[in-house]
């Protein structure tokens, strides 16, 4: 079976999902989470990308990932070998603070430990992630407004 093209530039920028095909719990335990992170830092070391948000819950994993020089299929096949991905192609930046909204409500919803977004509404260091991209869209003070950005309309929604 050939693989789905995918549209790739240095400093393309993914919203990817990533979950288990026969829909086991990804995440059982702490030691799971930390493993990926730890798994996460070494594909980051081998294939450089910047990760600007992510949210690990039980069944799912989502990432926003910008790209250097390494193809994000290289990246994601590092990354997920166990899992099903699907990535979408970013380009526009209300596409990116979207993307960065959706994951950090999906990880956010349960208060989950797991999630990049008390990074950005505090002055909790993450060094898994990069911030300034995406707060750089705010306005001052940034952590404040963009905390209201990912939470505004979000329990008429649900």
């Amino acid at each position: 079976m050939s693989e789905k093209h995918v549209i790739w530039f240095p400093g393309a920028i993914y919203s990817i999902s990533c979950y288990d095909s026969f829909n086991r719990q990804l995440f059982n335990r702490d030691k799971d989470y930390i493993n990926f992170l730890s798994l996460l830092e070494l594909v980051r070391y081998h294939y450089p990308f910047y990760l600007h948000a992510y949210s690990l819950t039980p069944n799912e994993i989502y990432l926003l990932i910008e790209t250097t020089h390494v193809p994000i299929q290289d990246i994601i096949k590092k990354l997920t070998q166990q899992y099903e991905s699907t990535f979408t192609l970013i380009d526009s930046a209300n596409e990116f603070l979207k993307a960065s909204k959706l994951i950090h409500l999906m990880g956010n919803r349960q208060n989950y430990r797991w999630s990049s977004y008390l990074s950005f509404i505090s002055h909790v260091p993450n060094d898994h992630i990069v911030t300034s991209r995406i707060l750089n869209y705010f306005p001052d003070p940034k952590m404040k407004h963009y905390r209201k950005f990912v939470e505004e309309n979000v329990l008429s929604k649900l």
